[in-house]
C-alpha cells in the first residue's frame, strides 16, 4: 500500500507540473505572439519528472521486494523450504496453533510461541499427532519433504533452539 500511495504522489506531482507549464505556456503565448506549442523547457521538465515517477517507483518496489521475512514477528529471512512451511502452515495448522509468524491465533491446540518446540519435535509430532484431552492432532497431516518444511518453519518462527 505504501509503495501505491508513494507512485501516486509522484504522478500527482507530473501532473501537476504540466498542468503548471500548460498555464505558463497560454501565458507566454498572449503575450508574445509566438507559436502556439509548448516551450520545450515545459516539456522536458514533464518528461523528466515522468521518468523520475517511474524511476523511484521502480527502485521502491525492487527495495521493497519481499526478502522472505516477516517483521511482525521478528523472522527474517526464511529460506525457500521455509517459506513453503509456512505457507503449508497457513493450509493445515493455523486452525489449531497459536503462531504470530503465521498470524494464527487458535486455541485448540498448544501456543507454539509459547512451546517453541525445535525441529525435531515438531516432526515427531507431526508423524505420531497428539493428543492431550483437548481435541487430537491427525498424524501425517503433512509428510515426507512437506512436513520438513512444516518443522522448519515452526522451528524458525519460535526462534526455538536446537537440542544440543
Amino acid at each position: 500500500m505504501g509503495t501505491l500511495a508513494f507512485t501516486l504522489f509522484w504522478v500527482a506531482l507530473g501532473l501537476l507540473i504540466l498542468f503548471m507549464a500548460m498555464r505558463v505556456g497560454r501565458r507566454h503565448r498572449a503575450t508574445t505572439k509566438a507559436s502556439k506549442r509548448l516551450p520545450v523547457v515545459y516539456i522536458l521538465g514533464f518528461a523528466a519528472a515522468t521518468l523520475l515517477t517511474v524511476a523511484v517507483s521502480a527502485y521502491a518496489t525492487l527495495a521493497l521486494h519481499d526478502d522472505g521475512g516477516i517483521p511482525s514477528a521478528n523472522v527474517e529471512n526464511l529460506t525457500a523450504e521455509e517459506q513453503h512451511g509456512q505457507s503449508l502452515f497457513g493450509q493445515r495448522c493455523r486452525n489449531c496453533h497459536t503462531l504470530a509468524a503465521a498470524n494464527a491465533s487458535a486455541k485448540v491446540g498448544p501456543n507454539l510461541d509459547q512451546l517453541r518446540p525445535p525441529k525435531a519435535l515438531v516432526l515427531d509430532a507431526i508423524e505420531k499427532g497428539r493428543s492431550r484431552g483437548n481435541g487430537q492432532m491427525a498424524a501425517d497431516l503433512v509428510q515426507g519433504e512437506d512436513a520438513e518444511a512444516v518443522a522448519a518453519f515452526v522451528a524458525k518462527a519460535t526462534g526455538a533452539k536446537e537440542p544440543e
